[in-house]
Formats: structure tokens, sequence, C-alpha cells
């Protein structure tokens, strides 16, 4: 018989805690997810931000690699050209001794355009750069792949042939004479310029990179002392010219500061027709006391190209006008350089020192040379116009010489053109030099212009002149040039009119 029933429970404190944590668990769990998935998120960025900065890194380096490598272009190449400069140059040029001295035979070219201020002056700086770019494409067309071409500055070049012969290496200097003779387009005009080259080759004149350079700049001066748009090769011979140019450049800087050792010396010109003597002409005479006479052709260049010229001729103008003032009724010839001619302004400085002089612009000649003309731009033609009008005549020296063309004579209104001495020398013997001559002179009058003949020394040249039709006549036959202080004896002693007779 069941009496009762025990039921005994026992304690779950397992449970009761459950019960009790469970929640704190699951929001243990939550506070975790949570946490892991932000730092899953976190981690993610923080991932892409440092893929992103090392793409920034990778690229700032890629940036800075192509800086460097721009600055290194730059610091050995021009910037206008893109031609290897002076730095590089000389280093692939002291690299190139280094292997000639084993037997490789190398070529050094100075080169230097001509007449490129011009250009510069008449059609701007940017025409200029054009040109430089042209010239450069030019010059780098011409020289094979191992050889360099670079850019010195401004106007001057260099070249470096390798490996090649004498023969060769003139062949090439003939090739770029060639080439930049032909128009360069720039800016809608034709510019036209020349060059100068000095040569010089190694191992033969030396394996020193700087002495080879001066020899090479030696060589570039006889060229331009020489006519330009030519090249010389190097000779031991130039190094004393080039001694003697500059002693001569140091002496007449110190002529012309103190105005000692220069003088006047005047040749008449003689009417054709037998008539007086009509005009002077000024020609310049410098006689160191130690040195003695320098002949004119000997430093005049040199005066040129330091630009001693302007300071020459200014001083040689004032000894003209006061000459004038002594003999209103004679013309006074002056001649021009186209250095001279070219500079700044030089219209106004002749008319002023001729009216500060007290002598008449209506009796001074300015004879220029047919180089002057030959650009046929905007400056000539202003700077003649403007003496022209205050007066003063205009003679073309040397005609027949250089680039005598009908043109010239209309473009730039000359009174008087001057038939150059060589034709003269073989009138009689020669039968081109006396059509020349005659045809010269018709030329002349049919233009209204005066024609004169430099350099008669014998009666049989000065009967042909004549007959032919020449104005003016001029030459030893009459007289050689003297002093000023011989004219007065010179011009009354009647012996010019008995020669002209």
């Amino acid at each position: 018989m069941l009496i009762g029933q025990l039921i005994w429970r026992p304690a779950l404190p397992g449970t009761e805690l459950m019960r009790v944590l469970a929640p704190l668990a699951a929001l243990a769990v939550a506070l975790m997810g949570t946490g892991m998935a932000l730092l899953a998120r976190w981690l993610w960025h923080s991932t892409n931000k440092l893929q992103d900065t090392m793409q920034d890194l990778e690229t700032t380096m890629v940036e800075l690699q192509a800086s460097e490598a721009q600055a290194l272009h730059l610091a050995f190449h021009d910037v206008l050209t893109g031609l290897p400069n002076r730095a590089l140059f000389n280093e692939r040029f002291d690299q190139a001794l280094a292997r000639a001295r084993r037997s490789a035979k190398i070529a050094l070219l100075a080169l230097d355009l001509d007449r490129f201020k011009h250009v510069n002056d008449t059609l701007g700086h940017h025409a200029g750069d054009a040109l430089i770019r042209e010239l450069a494409s030019r010059l780098a067309s011409i020289v094979r792949e191992g050889d360099t071409v670079a850019r010195l500055g401004g106007d001057e070049f260099a070249i470096m042939l390798s490996g090649q012969a004498a023969t060769d290496v003139e062949a090439v200097c003939e090739r770029i004479l060639v080439e930049v003779r032909k128009p360069f387009e720039v800016l809608g005009s034709n510019a036209f310029v020349g060059i100068s080259i000095g040569l010089v080759l190694a191992p033969q004149d030396g394996f020193e990179r700087i002495d080879l350079m001066r020899k090479a700049d030696i060589a570039l001066y006889c060229a331009k002392g020489e006519g330009r748009d030519c090249y010389r090769v190097f000779t031991p011979a130039m190094e004393g010219t080039v001694r003697l140019r500059g002693t001569i450049e140091e002496e007449l800087r110190a002529a012309l500061r103190t105005g000692e050792d220069l003088r006047v010396f005047y040749q008449p010109q003689v009417g054709a027709a037998g008539l007086p003597v009509i005009g002077l002409e000024a020609l310049v005479r410098w006689q160191p006391p130690i040195r003695g006479l320098v002949p004119p052709e000997q430093f005049i260049p040199v005066a040129e190209e330091t630009g001693l010229i302007s300071q020459l001729g200014e001083w040689v103008l004032r000894q003209a006008c006061a000459t004038s003032c002594s003999y209103p009724h004679l013309s006074i010839a002056v001649n021009l350089s186209p250095v001279q001619f070219r500079s700044s302004g030089f219209a106004d400085r002749v008319i002023e020192i001729v009216l500060a002089s007290g002598a008449s612009p209506r009796g001074i000649e300015l004879e220029v040379t047919e180089s002057v003309l030959l650009d046929d731009d905007d400056v000539v033609r202003e700077a003649l116009s403007k003496l022209r009008i205050a007066g003063f005549r205009i003679a073309l020296d040397d005609f027949g010489t250089g680039y005598s063309s009908l043109g010239y004579l209309r473009r730039f209104e000359v009174d008087k053109i001057k038939i150059d001495k060589s034709f003269i020398q073989h009138l009689g013997t020669a039968v081109e030099s006396a059509a020349i001559v005659r045809a010269v002179v018709t030329l002349g009058r049919a233009m209204g212009l005066n024609v004169t003949a430099e350099g008669v020394e014998t009666a049989e040249q000065k009967h042909l002149l004549s007959v032919a039709g020449c104005n003016e006549i001029q030459g030893c036959l009459f007289s050689r040039a003297v002093p000023d202080t011989d004219l007065p004896a010179l011009l009354g002693s009647g012996i010019l009119c008995q020669n002209a007779a």
C-alpha cells in the first residue's frame, strides 16, 4: 500500500548560472562580433589605405626618377635644340681622346654662324631661336650616328667626328657649308646666313681637349677673317696670326684713346673730261712708332671684329668734316664699314657729327659696300633714307665684285657707283674687263648715276674710261693719297689738271 511519495529535486546551480550568464554571454558574443566586424572593417580600410599609400609612394618614386632623369638630361643637353651641351661634349671628347691615344682619329669642328645677329635684330629673337633649331636638325642629319653635334651657346656649335680620314672630314665641312647656305624659313620669312668652321685633328694636333678646342677656335677665327662662309684647317702659323691681331687690337685701342699715330690721307677724284679736282676720298692711315705703317687691310678687320670700328669711323668722319670746311667746293668721300653702318642710331650720329663740325652734309659723300645692301632690310633702308634726306650723297663702292644688282640701285637710290679697281687694272689687256666697264658705265648713265673708276694708273686706262663715258677717275695716275697738310700744294700745283687733260 502506497503510503506516500518522496520527491527529491537536487539543486542545479549550473542551470541557474546559465540562466544568469546566458544574456551576458549573448551580449558578450554580440559585442565580440561587433568588435570583430569593426576590426575587420578597419583592417580592410587600413589595407586599402596602405595599398593607396604604396601606390602613391610608387608613383612618387617614379616621378622622382623621372625628375632626376629630366634634371640629368637638362644638365647635359641644350634646352632649345636638345643637342648635347658643352658639359656633355667635353665629357665625350675626353673619352674619345683617351681612345685616340690608342691610334683612333678624332676631328673637332668649331662652328659659328655668320650674320646671325642680323636675323635677331630684324626678325626678332623668336626667329633666331627657330633658325637655331633648324640648323641643329641640319647638322645632325649630316654626321654619322656615333658622332656628336653640340650647341655650346648662342650660335656656337661643335662637332666631333671619329675614325674618319682628313679628306672625309673636309667633305663633311663642305656639306655643312652647302646646307647652311640654303634659306631658313622662320616665322613666314626666308633668312639667309652663312657659317664659318675651324677644323683641328687629333692626334696630329695634340691630345689635350682644352688645347685642341683653342686651336679649333683659332682656325675658326681665321675662317672669319678670310671672308667667312668657309672652313679652315688649323696650322701652327695661325697662332702667330692670332697673336699679331691681339697686338694690333691693343695698340689700336691706345691710338684711339690718345689720337696719336692715326692720320687721314686724301686721294683726289678728277673729272674724266679733263676737269680739275672735284672731290677727295678720305683714307685712314695708322703708323705706330715701333711697328711702322700698318696696312688698312690688316687693322680695319680687327677694328670691325672688336667693335672699335664705330669709334674709328667717327674719328675719320670728324677729320673729313674739318677738311670739308677748308675746301667747301670739293666733295669729301668717307667709307662706311658694314659693322659701323648697322650700329644703333648710326644715321643720327653721322648727322650730329657733321652738323656740329660746321660742314654741310651736301659736301660729304658716304661710301657703302654691297654687303650693306645685301639683306635689303628696313634698318638699312631707313638709315640710308634718313641720310639722303639730310643731304648726304650715297656711293656704292667696289661695284662688280659682289652681288651687284640693278635691284639694289633702284631700292636704295644710290647716287654713284664706283667700278672696282680689279676691272680697271686689266683694261686694254682683257676683253672681258673692258666689256664689264662699258656695261657698268652704260647702266649708271641710264639710271642717272655718276660713275667713278678707281685704281687708274695709266694714260691708256684713262682714255678708255673717258671713251666709255665714265664721269670721274681716281688713281695714282693723278696722285697717291696725301696728308691734309699737302693738299694746298697739290691742289694749287696744276699737275692734276695737266694729267686729267
